[in-house]
C-alpha cells in the first residue's frame, strides 16, 4: 500500500441556526508520519515517492524554460469520474442532483470561478492562479453501456467505510474513482475524507482515488452543508492531494516545506472554524491562510502557481496520464464535454436545470445562441432549435430515460454538455 493522506476535519456542531462555534482541534495528519506507515505495508513506495518527485521537478523546470510559461500549464484536462455511493436505504444516500453539486464545487474551485476568487488578500493576489481542469462524471460504464456516473450499493457496513470498498472499483486508468459512504471514519467522527498520491503500482491494483463522507459532499438533502458554505470545497483540498500537493504547513517553517516555492512557510495542523489569518506570521511571513491545502475550515479561495504547476506535472505522470487523453475521453463518455463554468467576464453564461429532468429542461442563457443541438448517447441528434431567445423550455417528456448532450453554438464559441431524463 502505498501513501494514504487523510484530510482529518473537525466535527460539525450543528445548532437550530446553524454551525455553533468551536476551537481548533489538533488533527496529527503528516507526510512523514503517512508515508512511514505505509512504508511498513510496501517497502517501495518511498522509491516511488521519490521518482515521482524528480519527475515533477523536471516538468516544472521545462515548463519555466519554455518562454516564462509552457502550454502545458494553460492546457484544458478533462478527468472522467465515477461516484460509489455506499448507503443503508435513505442513510447516506445522495440524490444525483447532490453528487453534480459536489463535482460543481470541485470544478468551479480548480478554475478560479469560486465565490470569493476575487477577494483574495491582497499579499497574494499576483500568485493565485486556476487549474483549468473538469471532472466529468463518465457516461459509458467500462463495458460501454450508459451510465450516470453515480453508483448505489446498500450496504450497511460500506455505508460506515467497513469493508473492501474498493471491490467496487472502475477501471483505475480510465475513471478518477470517488468512494462515497456517509462515514469515512466508520461512524461520525473528525475524518472527512483522505485521498491517495500519485502511484502507478496502486493504479495498477485498481487501489487508487478518493473517500469522502456524504454527508459533506456538495449541498443537498442529505448534506449536512449549507449551500454556499465553504466545508464542501474540503474535496478540492483532496484532489489536491490526488495531484501530488502537500498540505501549507508540511514541515512547518523548515526546509523544503510543501514542495512549492511561492506558498510561505507557516506552522499548522489543526482546523481553524473560521477565519482567514490563522497562524499568520507563525514562520515570520503573512501566511496564505486562503490556501485549499491550509486547514482553514470556512476560507478555501485559491492556489498559488506554484501549486498549479506542481498539479500539472502530476497530470503526466504515468498513474494520471491516460485519464485525459483523447481515447479514453471517448470511452467514458466525457469527450467534448467542456465546463459550462465560464471565466469571470463571462460567468453565468448557461443555466440548464432540473437535471435530471422529467418533463421539462430549462435553459437561461445572457447572450442569443444561433443554435441548439441535443444528443442522444449515440450521438445522433434528436433535436435543434434554432428560434433565437435567451430562455427556452425543451419538452424531454417524449425522450426515452438515459443521458443526453447538448451543444450550444455563439457566434464565436460553443458550450457543451449533458443531462438526464428519467
Amino acid at each position: 500500500m502505498k501513501y494514504l493522506y487523510f484530510s482529518a476535519l473537525v466535527g460539525f456542531l450543528f445548532a437550530t441556526n446553524g454551525l455553533a462555534q468551536s476551537s481548533s482541534t489538533p488533527l496529527p495528519c503528516s507526510d512523514t508520519e503517512i508515508t512511514q506507515r505505509h512504508l511498513a505495508e510496501n517497502p517501495d513506495a518511498l522509491q516511488e515517492k521519490e521518482a515521482n518527485e524528480l519527475f515533477i521537478r523536471n516538468f516544472i523546470q521545462e515548463m519555466k524554460l519554455a518562454d516564462g510559461r509552457s502550454h502545458d500549464s494553460t492546457a484544458q484536462y478533462i478527468i472522467p469520474v465515477v461516484l460509489h455511493v455506499f448507503h443503508n436505504g435513505d442513510d447516506g444516500y445522495i440524490s444525483l442532483e447532490q453528487a453534480q453539486a459536489g463535482l460543481d464545487v470541485l470544478n468551479a474551485d480548480m478554475q478560479g470561478l469560486n465565490a470569493d476568487w476575487d477577494d483574495v488578500n491582497p499579499d497574494f493576489e499576483d500568485i493565485k492562479a486556476p487549474l483549468d481542469v473538469q471532472f466529468c462524471l463518465a457516461s459509458i460504464d467500462p463495458d460501454g453501456n450508459p451510465t450516470t456516473g453515480v453508483n448505489y450499493y446498500n450496504d450497511s457496513l460500506k455505508m460506515l467505510n467497513e469493508g473492501d470498498l474498493f471491490a467496487h472499483a472502475w477501471d483505475n486508468f480510465k475513471y478518477l474513482n470517488f468512494y462515497i459512504p456517509k462515514y469515512t471514519g466508520g461512524e461520525w467522527s473528525l475524518f472527512t475524507a483522505y485521498a491517495y498520491y500519485p502511484s502507478l503500482s496502486r493504479v495498477e491494483d485498481n487501489l487508487d482515488g478518493v473517500f469522502y463522507s456524504s454527508i459533506r459532499w456538495g449541498y443537498g438533502e442529505h448534506s449536512e452543508l449549507e449551500d454556499g458554505q465553504e466545508w464542501a470545497s474540503v474535496i478540492t483540498h483532496e484532489v489536491g492531494h490526488w495531484l501530488n500537493l502537500r498540505h501549507t504547513f508540511e514541515n512547518g517553517c523548515t526546509e523544503p516545506g510543501d514542495l512549492v516555492d511561492d506558498t510561505p512557510p507557516t506552522t499548522g495542523g489543526t482546523i481553524e472554524i473560521e477565519g482567514c489569518f490563522n497562524h499568520d506570521e507563525s514562520c515570520g511571513v503573512s501566511t496564505n491562510g486562503e490556501n485549499y491545502m491550509d486547514y482553514n475550515h470556512d476560507c478555501k479561495k485559491m492556489f498559488t502557481q506554484g501549486q498549479v504547476d506542481r498539479m500539472t506535472a502530476a497530470l503526466h505522470l504515468p498513474a494520471r496520464s491516460n485519464l485525459w487523453s483523447d481515447e479514453n475521453l471517448d470511452a467514458t463518455g466525457c469527450s467534448g464535454n467542456l465546463s459550462t463554468l465560464e471565466n469571470s467576464a463571462t460567468k453565468n453564461v448557461l443555466t440548464v436545470y432540473p437535471n435530471p429532468a422529467t418533463n421539462a429542461l430549462r435553459i437561461e442563457l445572457n447572450k442569443i445562441p444561433e443554435q441548439i443541438i441535443i444528443y442522444n448517447n449515440m450521438g445522433e441528434i434528436v433535436s435543434i432549435i434554432l428560434e433565437p431567445s435567451l430562455q427556452y423550455n425543451l419538452n424531454v417528456a417524449r425522450f426515452a430515460s438515459g443521458i443526453y448532450f447538448y451543444q450550444i453554438d455563439f457566434e464565436n464559441t460553443s458550450q457543451k454538455g449533458k443531462f438526464i431524463v428519467k
